[in-house]
């Protein structure tokens, strides 16, 4: 072994704890040296994923985003700060990096993850980390990654909730779960909608532990992972290539990456999406529970929870079994997803969304709310 290929004694030093664990020691340590990441978005997930990884000892990380640091981005993206207002991510995002780990090497892309950068930036890395905040950019990230071959963690947040996937290549893509570039619209943005900084935090930091897990070679196969923080609650769901997929599949639509391909666009349904809110109050599903053409209402909890209090007339279909069971599901008829506090729900509605359902909307709050606003005789846990 030549001494290119051997830790340091500072390195040593720096990875103890790290070098310690089952399925590191000083070979995977090395192999995260030699790693080269690339980051889409030094924003609220790409800010935890970022000091992780520079702290974790992977060699070059790429990072890609086209903004400046403004002061509404602070209480949430926490590589920058107020001494760097005004400065573009990347070079604010380079010098916290540089203050972890100073042998780190960072690429700077300020001119963000385009169409025309794309295949050439992902050419350049072993693995793409997405953090970043549309679906535009979401999707070319998980094409170029197919098309290049490399793989994919994503990360997504909202209120206080989020998921982080895991896309390896011909194990399942992200169009293997969302085939189609929803509306922008269809979907509230951390800007309407509101998050909190932790929540970010909670997703970001999932997010690198996933990609060190992929570097080290401990994920065999593609994975999303649905995560609510305000119940305390995650769950796995295990992903397999879709042989229809439009990227992956067996006779795939999606050969090039086309600057057209990736403006938002509106599915066939867009007439009676835009009438079909994403969220209603429980109040509101009362009212329409009553009326003379009922929803369906669909509880995406677990059958132990289903078993401690349950809304009349609610179908039960446990969140990690929908995508097996969506044939139990109309896509003619109106229908409300509910869970504990809203979060697990809002999942599966965008999901459903995402598969063609236009006339699906979350119930804001979930059973919780239910108790608290329509039917304290509904036990709560």
């Amino acid at each position: 072994m030549s001494a290119e290929q051997r830790l340091s004694d500072h390195e040593r030093a720096l990875y103890a704890r790290q070098i310690r664990l089952p399925g590191v020691g000083e070979s995977g340590q090395l192999r995260l040296r030699e790693a080269k990441v690339l980051i889409l978005g030094a924003g609220g997930l790409g800010s935890p994923v970022g000091l992780y990884l520079a702290a974790a000892g992977v060699g070059l990380i790429g990072i890609a985003d086209p903004d400046k640091v403004e002061i509404s981005n602070l209480h949430r993206q926490v590589v920058h700060g107020f001494d760097t207002l005004g400065l573009p991510k990347t070079i604010s995002a380079a010098e916290a990096l540089g203050e972890i780990n100073p042998g780190l090497k960072v690429a700077l892309h300020p001119e963000g993850f385009t169409v025309e950068n794309a295949a050439e930036l992902v050419a350049r890395y072993d693995l793409v980390v997405d953090g970043t905040d549309n679906f535009a950019t979401r999707f070319l990230a998980a094409d170029a990654c197919v098309l290049g071959g490399k793989p994919l963690v994503h990360g997504s947040v909202l209120r206080e909730s989020g998921q982080v996937g895991v896309f390896l290549p011909k194990a399942g893509c992200y169009r293997c779960l969302y085939p189609v570039i929803p509306d922008a619209a269809s979907v509230p943005t951390c800007a309407d909608a509101g998050v909190f900084g932790a929540t970010c935090g909670v997703i970001g930091s999932w997010m690198a532990s996933e990609v060190i897990a992929v570097l080290l070679g401990k994920r065999v196969s593609s994975r999303l992972l649905v995560i609510d923080v305000a119940a305390g609650t995650s769950k796995l769901l295990a992903l397999a290539a879709d042989a229809a997929c439009p990227c992956c599949g067996s006779a795939p639509s999606i050969r090039s990456l086309e600057k057209d391909a990736y403006a938002p666009t509106l599915c066939s349904t867009q007439a009676l999406m835009s009438e079909t809110p994403l969220e209603v109050t429980v109040e509101e599903a009362q009212r329409l529970l009553a009326g003379p053409n009922p929803p369906i209402l669909i509880d995406v909890r677990e059958m132990d929870e289903y078993a401690v209090c349950r809304i009349e007339g609610s179908r039960l279909i446990p969140m990690n079994t929908v995508p097996a069971r969506l044939a139990e599901i109309p896509q003619d008829v109106p229908v409300l997803v509910q869970c504990h506090h809203g979060g697990r729900s809002m999942k599966v509605t965008q999901f459903l969304r995402s598969k063609g359902y236009a006339r699906v909307s979350n119930v804001k709050g979930g059973i919780d709310a239910w108790s608290l606003k329509v039917d304290p005789k509904v036990p709560r846990y």
